[in-house]
């Protein structure tokens, strides 16, 4: 039986576990919506109705906080068929990763995701509304691997709005995706740090390694590479159209074990 028959017939069954359960799984594509100024548009954000969110952990929830102190946010990223999503839970407002500590997930994990909706940075969101009493609740259905990441070789294109999110930049947002021969043309490799890479059309695309990865305690490769992350958007004002970058998980999205120092030298 072929790998892809094994899938179908797994998300099979898990949708109709879903439905026994009477939980209606809505698409991440479907809560996604926007305008042609990027506004979000998705019904339920006026509302304090749940709604149900299914597919597969991008990421560790506490790999992106990026700040400091004793409570970090939780922030996890879904990506069913359709789409990607952030899961948010902000330390700062008493929620968090301690919040979430009974519902261990981790990269790979495939989760059911069932709370409210919100819209912050150009993105909807499932979130608490700034509440912790307000929680979200997650099941997780077991490991299953990572997605294979969307190929990206033109960066232009990929930044590029389509309220549509048949393309571009809405399109790829909340995804896993690879950077195909780029290479750091601007920014200081280290923690926390913005840096732009391009391809070799000219295109450039900001790439950001979040404190909290650890991504900036490696050397900085040299060079052409591909790296993987998660395609983000950080916009704070209207209209939503830009801002997008990537938000790699551990210096193994630069395509290298962490352990394997030697193997730096490939990229010089």
């Amino acid at each position: 039986m072929k790998v892809s028959s094994i899938y179908f017939i797994l998300v099979s069954v898990l949708f109709l576990v879903s439905s026994a359960n009477g939980q209606e799984i809505t698409p991440i594509g479907d809560i996604n919506a926007v305008d042609e100024e990027g506004n979000a548009i998705f019904a339920g954000l006026q509302t304090m109705d749940q709604y149900t969110i299914e597919g597969i952990a991008l990421n560790d929830p506490g790999i992106y906080w990026g700040g400091e102190g004793e409570r970090s946010d939780f922030i996890l990223y879904v990506q069913d068929d359709t789409g990607g999503i952030q899961v948010y839970s902000g330390g700062w407002y008493g929620g968090g990763i301690e919040s979430y500590a009974d519902t261990p997930v981790q990269q790979g994990d495939r989760v059911r995701v069932t709370g409210l909706t919100g819209s912050y940075g150009g993105k909807t969101n499932v979130n608490e509304r700034h509440n912790p009493d307000q929680k979200f609740v997650i099941e997780n259905l077991g490991y299953v691997g990572d997605p294979e990441p969307l190929i990206i070789e033109d960066l232009t294109a990929a930044s590029q709005f389509d309220s549509t999110r048949q393309t571009g930049g809405e399109y790829y947002q909340g995804r896993l995706v690879k950077l195909m021969n780029v290479q750091i043309v601007d920014g200081e490799w280290g923690s926390g740090a913005m840096l732009t890479v391009a391809d070799s059309m000219g295109g450039t695309f900001p790439v950001e390694l979040r404190a909290s990865t650890g991504i900036g305690d490696y050397p900085a490769p040299e060079g052409t590479f591909d790296v993987v992350g998660v395609f983000n958007q950080e916009d704070e004002e209207a209209p939503y159209i830009d801002n997008y970058l990537l938000w790699p998980r551990s210096i193994e999205d630069f395509g290298l074990e962490a352990s394997s120092a030697d193997d730096w030298d490939l990229y010089k």
